[in-house]
């Protein structure tokens, strides 16, 4: 009788600390996704941040582009009229 009373008592503490690891799991992969969450919602921020200020960049590079060929454009054509003129 002794023996089945000692399996009974060890068989209630594993039952209890299986119980107590399962919520500790629980609770922990909770925590995990909670703060993954957060940490994506951050990232996303940030990279709709720098989506936003890339777009801006590009604008303006493509501005200074054209303005540089238009640029180079009206120096070819003035120095065209001039070899002209002078080869006239």
């Amino acid at each position: 009788m002794a023996t089945k009373t000692i399996k009974k008592i060890e068989l209630n503490k594993i039952k209890s600390t299986a119980k107590n690891i399962n919520e500790f799991v629980l609770d922990t992969t909770e925590l995990i996704v909670d703060e993954t969450l957060v940490r994506t919602s951050d990232w996303q921020n940030l990279a709709e941040k720098a989506i936003k200020g890339g777009w801006k960049f590009a604008e303006r590079q493509s501005d200074l582009t054209f303005k540089a060929l238009e640029t180079v454009k009206k120096t070819w054509l003035k120095s065209r009229e001039n070899y002209k003129s002078k080869s006239n």
